[in-house]
Parts: structure tokens; C-alpha cells; sequence
């Protein structure tokens, strides 16, 4: 017989998640240079993971309502525990780093940033799990 893939689910934030990435990805170069030049983070790389931050809570406001609307993820216990640690990644390594003069506080929030689009990704995969339903006669 004929072996068909079941879509358990379908992501659907795949235009904020670019954006977020986009972001994401633009801070790291941003914090990187400011790391390699040894200074400390600014006012302006605060505004810039704020937007980050920003986009990522449009991203969770979007799961929460294709969640509710009847498109669940496969593994919601999975999906929570990425979604919390991807939401405070950002502000969480910015108060690390604040307090940290110098390069290495930017660094933390430039591993950060990079980390971010790995998060989606995952959050992703997560959300994503097909089945596959195999027909024998």
C-alpha cells in the first residue's frame, strides 16, 4: 500500500521567526565588534534586544494562539521549556553583562544572540514532529 506522512502540526510563526533571526543575528555582530573593541554595552544595544525581545514575544503570543486555535505541538512540554529559555536568553545574559565591564560582558550577550536563531530552530523541530503511518495489506 502507500505509506503517507501525517503532519502532526504546522509551525506557525515561520515570518516572525525570520525576523527574530535576523535580529538575533544582527546583535551578535553587533555585540561581537563591540566585544573584539572591549567596550561595554551601550544604550543603543539595549534598544536593539529590547526590539529583539519584542519580536520574540510576538512569536509566543502566535504559538499561544495556534495553540489554542487547534494546531498543538507534538511535545508541549518540550516546546515550553525552549520557548521560556529562548524569552529570557536575551535580557537574562544583558543583566549578566551589564555588570560586567569590558569585553566579556558583550560576549555573554553575543553568545546570546547567537544561540537565539538555534533555540527557533529547535523550537521548530519540537513543534513539527510528523508521524508516519505505514499501510500494509
Amino acid at each position: 500500500m502507500t505509506t503517507a506522512p501525517l503532519l502532526a502540526s504546522t509551525w506557525p510563526v515561520t515570518s516572525v521567526g525570520v525576523v527574530v533571526t535576523v535580529l538575533s543575528l544582527l546583535l551578535a555582530v553587533v555585540t561581537g565588534v563591540l566585544a573584539a573593541l572591549n567596550r561595554r554595552i551601550t544604550r543603543w544595544v539595549l534598544a536593539l534586544v529590547a526590539l529583539l525581545e519584542l519580536a520574540l514575544l510576538v512569536l509566543t503570543v502566535q504559538l499561544v494562539v495556534a495553540w489554542a486555535g487547534g494546531n498543538a505541538p507534538e511535545q508541549p512540554v518540550v516546546l515550553l521549556a525552549y520557548l521560556l529559555v529562548v524569552l529570557v536568553a536575551a535580557p537574562g545574559t544583558v543583566w549578566w553583562g551589564a555588570a560586567e565591564p569590558g569585553r566579556w560582558g558583550t560576549g555573554v550577550v553575543c553568545i546570546a544572540c547567537l544561540l537565539i536563531p538555534v533555540l527557533l530552530v529547535r523550537l521548530q523541530q519540537v513543534w513539527d514532529v510528523s508521524v508516519a503511518v505505514t499501510g500494509h495489506a
